[in-house]
């Protein structure tokens, strides 16, 4: 009875150990075959998530290109009007200049004219000191209208100076920011050349 069980154990010991290797090289193929799926499943997420950064850096890049073309043109029209005030402003004051000089001459013939009705009671003389008058009335308004409108550009002229000054500002704000981006993407290229090659010597170890 004994060496029959122990010839159906030794008749049966193959079939198990053979079924036992099998077993063990199906879950064997099947770990390496999750295992797999998991490294996919990793680089696509890494792929996903490196594109996603990427574009979201290239959108970041597109909009700071936008913003830069925005400003460097505030810049060049505000210049542009700067110049073109300056200009005026520069007209202005000739004009004022001549304005004075006018007022000057018409305020001493005025002056003549009444020194003159002192001695003589002429009638002439008294209509030509209404009219000089007049003129010089004029001029003074001439004067003062003039004069606003130097304080009016010398306003505009300040304005342009300052919205200027902040736009540059701006402008280095965004240069900034621009050189900010360029150190993080150098640095996450870096980074992505170490890992690759991480993997690399990974791969060659395990071999």
């Amino acid at each position: 009875m004994k060496t029959k069980l122990f010839l159906t154990v030794l008749t049966l010991f193959p079939i198990l150990a053979i079924a036992q290797y099998n077993m063990n090289t199906i879950n064997r193929s099947m770990q390496i075959q999750q295992q797999q799926a998991r490294n996919m499943n990793q680089q696509m997420n890494n792929t996903n998530q490196k594109w996603a950064s990427e574009r979201q850096l290239y959108m970041q890049q597109q909009q700071m290109r936008s913003m830069m073309a925005h400003t460097l043109n505030k810049i060049e029209t505000a210049e542009n009007k700067l110049a073109k005030e300056e200009r005026n402003l520069t007209k202005l004051e000739e004009k004022a200049k001549e304005k004075e000089a006018d007022l000057k001459t018409e305020k001493e013939s005025l002056a003549n004219l009444e020194n003159n009705s002192k001695t003589n009671n002429d009638v002439d003389l008294q209509k030509n000191i209404e009219k000089s008058k007049e003129k010089v009335a004029k001029s003074e308004e001439k004067l003062n209208n003039t004069n606003a409108e130097i304080g009016s550009s010398s306003k505009k002229i300040e304005a342009f100076k300052k919205e200027i000054e902040t736009t540059k500002l701006e402008k280095e704000e965004i240069v900034k920011k621009q050189e900010e981006e360029k150190r993080l993407k150098k640095e996450e290229k870096e980074e992505d050349t170490k890992q690759k090659k991480k993997k690399v010597v990974y791969k060659l170890i395990n071999k």
